[in-house]
């Protein structure tokens, strides 16, 4: 598949999620939060994006297995961070938005003060499983000193 393929169904899959997401919430909120488009556009614009970014590194992962029975470590050290990202980004931002909204600010601004922290843990994240290579860390084929 060439990188314009790829591309292009990536940008249908994130287009194609910020609707889903933004009506979704949008709707959802509706009876709860006045101007709840508000609240719906971002959301949809967040995962429109991680939607876009998942798919054109999981399409490059299951081209490249399905062409030569495996995929490169930098591929799959790009999937992994991918994934990282997102999940640190909806467990760090959810939580935020929890602590947030149990003070004295109501659910808007909760929402919106999240996603600050939520990309500070996406990035932690990513950079945390980036910088993992999984394999043994010691320079020759020698076991860890503290070990018997």
């Amino acid at each position: 598949m060439n990188r314009l393929l790829k591309v292009s169904v990536s940008l249908f899959v994130g287009i194609l999620g910020l609707f889903v997401v933004g009506i979704g919430v949008t709707e959802a909120l509706g009876p709860y939060v006045w101007p709840s488009i508000m609240l719906g556009l971002p959301a949809g614009l967040v995962a429109g994006i991680a939607l876009a970014v998942l798919t054109y590194q999981g399409v490059t992962y299951r081209e490249e297995v399905a062409d030569t029975g495996r995929a490169t470590a930098r591929t799959v050290g790009r999937l992994r961070a991918t994934v990282a990202g997102i999940v640190g980004f909806v467990v760090g931002g959810g939580l935020a938005a929890v602590v947030l909204w149990t003070q004295a600010v109501g659910l808007a601004t909760a929402m919106i003060l999240e996603l600050p922290v939520g990309i500070f843990v996406a990035v932690l994240a990513a950079v945390f499983v980036s910088r993992r290579d999984g394999t043994s860390r010691t320079s020759s084929g020698s076991p860890p000193a503290n070990s018997p």
